[in-house]
């Protein structure tokens, strides 16, 4: 019984990971040359107001802390957008009945369902060259992300997603 609480204890511990990354970038891009950075104008993020300006500021302090300005004059712009989607829980607890005596044989079983939706946010980051508009960099982070957050919650979200998404940035060649 032990064993049976420790597995489902290692299995619950790798599932509740924090949001995961993916990468892509023009390897003929000279990163050496992106020191400032500024953000579209026009940006269609699929946030609320509230969440997009958190969100920049998240993006903003995590780039600074990297050594990046923020300037009108920038070598570099920032996109975002966002999409929500929710995944249903596939687990299930199984029951099942079964007779094995005599000649008469059969069994019943069936599953029933344990936990409910759970909330994800796939945020898309592009970073392009001022000068030709031409994308250089992106990332993709996927996260659960609960849309009843208190604000600060919130923050800390974005926060973390912000970090994770610029953990590549500038990559490694």
């Amino acid at each position: 019984m032990k064993q049976l609480f420790f597995f489902l204890g290692m299995i619950s511990l790798i599932s509740c990971g924090g949001p995961k990354a993916f990468y892509d970038y023009d390897e003929k891009m000279d990163f050496e040359q992106c020191q400032n950075f500024s953000y579209y104008s026009d940006l269609k993020s699929g946030l609320s107001e509230l969440d997009e300006e958190r969100l920049v500021r998240s993006l903003s302090k995590s780039l600074m802390d990297e050594g990046y300005q923020q300037s009108e004059n920038s070598d570099f712009r920032i996109n975002f957008y966002a999409e929500f989607y929710e995944e249903h829980n596939n687990n299930t607890i199984g029951v099942g009945v079964g007779s094995g005596g005599g000649v008469v044989r059969g069994g019943i079983s069936g599953g029933i369902p344990i936990g409910g939706t759970k909330q994800f946010i796939s945020l898309t980051i592009e970073f392009t060259n001022a000068l030709n508009d031409e994308l250089f960099w992106q990332a993709v982070v996927e996260s659960k992300f609960n849309k009843e957050l208190s604000p600060q919650k919130r923050e800390e979200a974005f926060l973390d997603i912000a970090k994770k998404a610029l953990e590549n940035f500038p990559p490694e060649k």
